[in-house]
């Protein structure tokens, strides 16, 4: 007699979604510091040190503005799943999606570091960081969407944010991409931008909604 078995096909917690998101996020900004390397010549004389360190700047530039885009990332992820208490299997499949490319940018600023002023690594590493920032947003979307699956607002109020705030990161890594054909400096300084564009529109179009987003 043959034997079946069957899993429970419903809505999901958001608990071990959290848990292995925060934790790619936290191995991610992790690694990335490990493309900085502490000159291994003892007794090093203080120009020959200054020299190292100096040598050292892309790896350095790549460090500050993946770790600051990735945090930014993980603040966005974090204010997207205190704002919903269930998912469902597509979105566990999106989430998935979007820490591929987190997973990944520890490779690609390293790229930065190893290949200074190479037009190739700052577009991968531009593209890295747009499929973040687009898989995200299609996460964000997907979630909010479900109004059922909305967190309680006794704590808290609902806050709609302009549609044009997903399309920063999409949005910067075309023209990082587009600038670095000119200036790969200048094309990876376009980065924090994405951390302007979104306080501005949040603080131009953000408005209580009192439980319904618009």
């Amino acid at each position: 007699m043959s034997r079946t078995y069957s899993f429970l096909q419903r809505a999901h917690t958001t608990d071990r979604l959290c848990m292995l998101a925060d934790g790619v996020y936290a191995i991610a900004l992790t690694l990335l510091v490990l493309d900085l390397k502490v000159p291994d010549m003892p007794g090093v004389a203080n120009p020959q040190l200054r020299d190292d360190l100096l040598s050292q700047t892309p790896n350095f530039i790549a460090y500050a503005i993946a770790f600051l885009v990735v945090a930014f990332f993980w603040i966005n992820h974090h204010r997207l799943f205190v704002s919903i208490v269930r998912c469902d299997e597509r979105a566990l499949w999106l989430n998935l999606g979007h820490l591929l490319f987190i997973s990944l940018t520890p490779y690609v600023a390293s790229l930065i570091g190893h290949y200074e002023q190479d037009r190739i690594a700052t577009m991968v590493f531009s593209a890295n960081l747009g499929l973040a920032s687009l898989s995200l947003s299609a996460l964000a979307r997907y979630l909010l969407a479900k109004e059922e699956w909305r967190a309680d607002t006794a704590d808290g109020t609902w806050v709609a944010i302009h549609r044009w705030a997903f399309a920063a990161g999409p949005a910067i890594a075309v023209l990082s991409i587009l600038v670095s054909f000119v200036s790969t400096n200048a094309a990876l300084l376009l980065w924090p931008l994405v951390m302007v564009w979104h306080a501005v529109l949040f603080n131009r179009d953000g408005r209580r909604t009192g439980g319904e987003e618009r």
